[in-house]
């Protein structure tokens, strides 16, 4: 269908436009979005902003002129635009939850007046620090985002692209070392 004819067709008959525009430009939104922000996310995320940014644009068909470009040229600048938007935004919304391991656990937290008592709890952050440090990766990354942000092992796995079982097994795996390093085994036997 020309853009002239799917224009109409969406002010005249919102519904069956709307249809029409799914069919002839999803795949087109869906590859956009993919390719821009298929490594950061999920094919869930990207199937919902393609949805959003279809939406959008058949909200306001009526400001829609074929003179300032295609439909097909619209919804890829709008696509883009709203793909560096997403990115942006999840990129602030990580830096915001996150911290580095290092600010974390080698910073002054006991606030016990005692000089001792925060000389052992320093010894003990930093002993901790290590530990998750030699676990590796993406053990240290699991443990550090399911203990230190408290995320759940279905959003672990998601952001690393794994199965929720992999990164249950993983944690339980990284707690048996971490304790036998901890107790002063090696933590490689469990």
């Amino acid at each position: 269908m020309s853009d002239a004819d799917l224009l109409q067709l969406l002010l005249e008959q919102p519904e069956r436009g709307c249809e029409q525009l799914l069919r002839q430009y999803t795949g087109l939104v869906l590859s956009i979005c993919r390719n821009k922000i298929g490594g950061y996310c999920t094919n869930e995320d990207i199937e919902e902003l393609t949805s959003d940014i279809l939406f959008s644009f058949w909200q306001n068909r009526e400001q829609i002129s074929l003179q300032k470009g295609s439909i097909r040229a619209l919804l890829s600048v709008v696509a883009v635009r709203r793909c560096i938007d997403w990115y942006r935004s999840s990129r602030n919304q990580a830096q915001r939850k996150t911290q580095p391991l290092d600010s974390i656990l080698l910073t002054e937290s006991d606030p016990s007046p005692d000089p001792e008592r925060q000389t052992v709890s320093q010894e003990q952050r930093a002993e901790l620090y290590e530990a998750v440090r030699s676990l590796g990766e993406p053990d240290t990354e699991i443990v550090v985002r399911k203990y230190l942000y408290g995320e759940t092992a279905a959003d672990i796995a998601r952001r690393l692209s794994m199965r929720t079982g992999a990164v249950e097994m993983r944690l339980s795996r990284a707690r048996k070392k971490l304790k036998a390093m901890l107790e002063g085994g090696d933590g490689y036997d469990a």
